[in-house]
């Protein structure tokens, strides 16, 4: 019965096949153990459970959600086993095959463009430019498409705070996700695994990882020069488990303590980490840490050279401290 259900999803054209398929009702997280053992071919099933909160940071929204399901019909019964009630505002209760054709319809009888809630990204200002400002992540997206030029690339992780304006992703292969289980360290594992994955590809696999993921298992940049696997690791390097520094802020607001002290044991100074030496240590082409956005456009222009000739490249790249909000929300407005 699942394999029939499931089965219309999948579909083959001009040599292309399904390759992702979305959880869309809140009971099919329980099925898609069989679901994947029932599939005519092996696909990524993807559950957005909580997807909106990633995307905005917040759950409050001007936009209008509406839910396109039968769903309801499930969530009157004495088990409660109906999982996370999706947060909408509109539920319509039939196929989404339904309603979407009617919806085009009537959406094409208005006439005139449909202005999209959801603000495009040349809405969100970029940080002021000054010859004095530090580097941020901003400036490591715009040297890295710069260096990419119409090179293919596949991000296998970014860091925590990562603005999620600051690069386009059109192609599954555009980016890998985050580890999905907050492994701390986790990182250069993941990078080394993907790489090796997309090893005889067109793509270039990146790596934007933090310091502290970066200092936790960096061993695994051995595994990668060993081997042969090609790989850039990019390093954001704020000098800091930062996302601790702000757990201890939090900590010391709830309990009355001193928040300029949330620093303690967490930041990397004193001295600061050589991260590019211990790089080249396990064989990896890598210069002096950057800290202008000339010294990052030099260094990743190189570094892409080195990773597309078949070798692995790490740029260690000094930025200020801090996590970028949210750059857009489903009503449309610029949090930048």
């Amino acid at each position: 019965a699942v394999r029939a259900e499931i089965t219309p999803c999948f579909m083959e054209q001009d040599g292309k096949r399904t390759d992702i398929v979305v959880l869309a009702c809140t009971h099919y997280p329980f099925l898609v153990n069989r679901m994947r053992k029932t599939a005519p071919w092996p696909v990524d099933w993807i559950d957005p459970a909580g997807t909106f909160k990633m995307a905005t940071g917040h759950t409050d929204s001007a936009a209008t959600f509406i839910n396109c399901s039968m769903d309801s019909y499930l969530h009157n019964g004495w088990s409660m086993d109906h999982h996370i009630l999706p947060a909408v505002d509109l539920v319509l209760p039939c196929p989404p095959d339904t309603a979407v054709p009617l919806l085009v319809d009537a959406i094409e009888t208005r006439g005139g463009a449909i202005k999209s809630a959801w603000a495009p990204a040349d809405m969100v200002e970029d940080a002021p430019a000054g010859a004095d400002a530090g580097l941020d992540y901003r400036d490591i997206a715009d040297a890295l498409g710069a260096a990419l030029g119409e090179r293919r690339a596949t991000i296998t992780g970014l860091p925590i705070g990562w603005p999620g304006s600051a690069l386009h992703f059109r192609h599954p292969l555009d980016f890998l996700g985050s580890d999905g289980g907050a492994g701390i360290g986790a990182g250069p594992g993941i990078a080394v695994g993907a790489a090796l994955a997309l090893r005889g590809g067109e793509r270039i696999p990146v790596a934007i990882l933090g310091d502290g993921d970066t200092l936790m298992g960096i061993s695994a940049l051995w595994t990668a020069a060993k081997y042969r696997i090609a790989l850039l690791v990019i390093v954001a390097n704020n000098c800091s488990y930062f996302n601790d520094e702000l757990h201890q802020e939090r900590v010391a607001i709830t309990r009355g303590r001193p928040v300029e002290n949330r620093w303690i044991g967490q930041r990397l100074e004193d001295p600061v980490p050589d991260i590019a030496a211990l790089a080249r240590g396990f064989g990896w082409q890598s210069e002096a840490a950057v800290t202008t956005r000339a010294a990052l456009s030099a260094a990743l222009d190189a570094a892409i050279k080195t990773v597309a000739a078949g070798s692995c490249a790490l740029v260690d790249v000094h930025i200020t401290r801090g996590y970028a909000e949210p750059a857009v929300d489903p009503g449309g407005k610029s949090k930048d």
